[in-house]
């Protein structure tokens, strides 16, 4: 059966989980009104009550230990200049304690006892990050720690206070952790020396240690511990996958993580007391996301974490040590979507133009067999992002809809090691292009894509892949959709967020060192190579990739008289989050691709 666009687009999902000082509740963000906002639920089960009611996006939660209140950052329009609300949960309104439009804040964490905010913030300086406090009554902010090297982004706050973390990035995927006393202003590196990954770190209740997540000469993210006092790390758990995410126990017995195994996340619970991990109950196969705040009960030994697969939007679950038993605690809408009309992908692999095996996701429509399908090849954004099995309404809609997707993990994607990593640095950028060309000669020659009938799609980076792969190898298409992706290399770096410009060069090169390299290789310069139909996406607050990447490559194609179409959202961002907005970006993608790829 199919099913209208506003189904899937208004199909919820439940993220953001943490939970409230009580121990018996949960706050959480969900999309159900349009845009996700914060609401609470009892850890039981029961029905949901609405926390927030604005029109723009609230991007992460942060629980108040003690007082029965939440933070939470939101930005307007997509603009990604975010401020840190305060919101009791006596029922009184949200309190915008930064309240500078211009600047972006991070939140880092708040002193209850000292009724005190930490922070990061580019208002001195649009290109950094300082380190901030802020008196919770007064709210005039003070700068603890100066900063002039850019990418300043604050990780964990000490449970005594006295502590911050914060990551400085050296690329996308590289950065230092440092430590600074919010009362001094006394900062060092932690570990010195490091250089890699290093990221969620947890702190022990009595602020003399943290866990934390690193790659510091390992192909994959392992699970480290940190000592104050001896200024060492130790490594407590390694395997030959990534590990993502983690939450340490209030009594500092438990340390739950997940481990990214070819996609697919598998939780892990070691007890510290013993040394041995803890047998637990079978938990449906999905993802979950080290994005969604997982955390434990600060009374009991709850877990509660977010999780969704391919076919089944994600929702918020309980991990109950003391029982062994998890359960769903929220039931988000599928709006009366019938199992038929979501699809879970196979896990398939293709060798690329210099044998290197390349991972991909396929999505077949529900019925069919998977010969001379017409084909969407879907790709991530990043470029250091990771496709897996998760929900996607989009992508689910289009399954519905008559296409076959096929989503790859080209070189250059996290989740698979660092050499598999780095494959796409700078000058090795192309190869990762040409791993989209070889995908798609696997799909021919496997009798799984109908050779006429083949389109390609991206958002972000995964934009820029897509005006590559059209501009590269323009005989492979049928019709391309361009999502705020980047056209011009040099026009990107020089326009974008000032604080984004500095780790971006890391990985795509700089504009001093390779602008003949940048040029090379903007699809801009090769638009005249265009031959299929091209839709273009952007919004026009986007900070990340500015709409002037859209406005370029639709000029260009526009003068040479080539069919393209060009959707300009006034108040989007980086992505289409607004639901009107979907709802009409989405159906127009649907009849351009269902057109070109000849889907009845």
């Amino acid at each position: 059966m199919r099913y209208t666009i506003d189904r899937y687009m208004n199909v919820a999902m439940a993220n953001n989980v943490v939970w409230l000082a009580d121990g018996k509740s949960l706050a959480y963000t969900t999309n159900i009104t349009g845009v996700p906002q914060a609401w609470r639920v009892d850890a039981e089960g029961g029905y949901p009550e609405q926390l927030t009611y604005f029109d723009n996006r609230i991007w992460a939660l942060y629980s108040l230990k003690k007082s029965n209140g939440i933070a939470f950052t939101m930005d307007v329009g997509g603009d990604e200049k975010n401020q840190i609300f305060l919101l009791p949960l006596d029922g009184s309104a949200p309190i915008n304690l930064t309240a500078n439009p211009n600047a972006v804040h991070q939140f880092g964490g708040i002193v209850e006892d000292e009724g005190k905010l930490v922070y990061a913030s580019n208002a001195r300086d649009s290109a950094c990050f300082d380190i901030c406090s802020m008196d919770l009554k007064e709210r005039v902010p003070r700068i603890v720690l100066q900063n002039n090297d850019n990418y300043n982004w604050p990780a964990s706050l000490s449970p005594n206070g006295r502590y911050l973390l914060y990551n400085k990035l050296k690329g996308q995927s590289d950065n230092a952790l440092w430590m600074v006393d919010v009362t001094t202003g006394a900062s060092k590196q932690t570990p010195e020396g490091g250089v890699g990954a290093f990221t969620h770190p947890v702190w022990t209740s009595d602020s003399s240690a943290f866990y934390l997540l690193a790659d510091q000469d390992s192909e994959f993210v392992y699970l480290a511990r940190y000592d104050l006092a001896s200024g060492r790390m130790e490594t407590v758990h390694k395997e030959d996958w990534d590990i993502e995410a983690l939450a340490l126990s209030g009594d500092d017995r438990y340390l739950a993580f997940s481990v990214n195994r070819d996609g697919y996340s598998v939780l892990k619970v070691k007890d510290l007391l013993t040394g041995e991990f803890v047998s637990l109950p079978e938990i449906p196969r999905g993802v979950i996301s080290q994005y969604s705040s997982m955390g434990w009960s600060p009374r009991a030994h709850k877990l509660a974490f977010s999780l969704a697969s391919g076919g089944r939007n994600s929702d918020i679950w309980v991990l109950d040590l003391d029982t062994k038993s998890v359960k769903q605690v929220t039931f988000s809408s599928r709006c009366g979507i019938q199992t038929d009309g979501f699809v879970e992908p196979e896990l398939m692999r293709f060798k690329s133009f210099d044998g290197l095996e390349v991972p991909f996701w396929l999505y077949v429509p529900r019925g069919r067999k998977a010969k001379n399908l017409p084909v969407l090849v879907n790709i991530h954004g990043g470029p250091e992002g990771q496709e897996r099995p998760a929900f996607k309404p989009v992508i689910q809609f289009l399954v519905n809809q008559g296409l076959a997707v096929a989503a790859p993990n080209v070189r250059g994607s996290i989740g698979y090691g660092r050499t598999y990593h780095h494959l796409d640095d700078v000058e090795k950028r192309m190869d990762s292009v040409a791993d989209i060309d070889a995908l798609v000669k696997h799909l021919i020659a496997r009798g799984i894509a109908d050779p006429t009938r083949i389109a390609v799609m991206g958002m972000s980076y995964g934009g820029f892949m897509t005006l590559a792969s059209i501009t590269e190898y323009p005989e492979l298409w049928a019709a391309a959709v361009d999502i705020v992706g980047i056209a011009n290399f040099e026009s990107f770096l020089e326009h974008t967020s000032p604080y984004r410009r500095t780790h971006r060069e890391t990985e795509y090169g700089s504009l001093e060192k390779h602008r003949d390299l940048l040029r090379r290789i903007s699809p801009i310069h090769k638009a005249d190579r265009i031959r299929c139909p091209l839709m273009v996406i952007h919004g026009a607050r986007d900070p990340r990739v500015p709409v002037g990447e859209a406005e370029q490559i639709v000029e260009s194609l526009q003068s040479r008289g080539r069919e393209v179409e060009y959707l300009r959202y006034e108040d989007e961002g980086h992505g289409i989050v607004k639901l009107a907005n979907k709802l009409d970006c989405y159906e127009k993608v649907a009849s351009f691709l269902k057109k070109h790829l000849r889907v009845d």
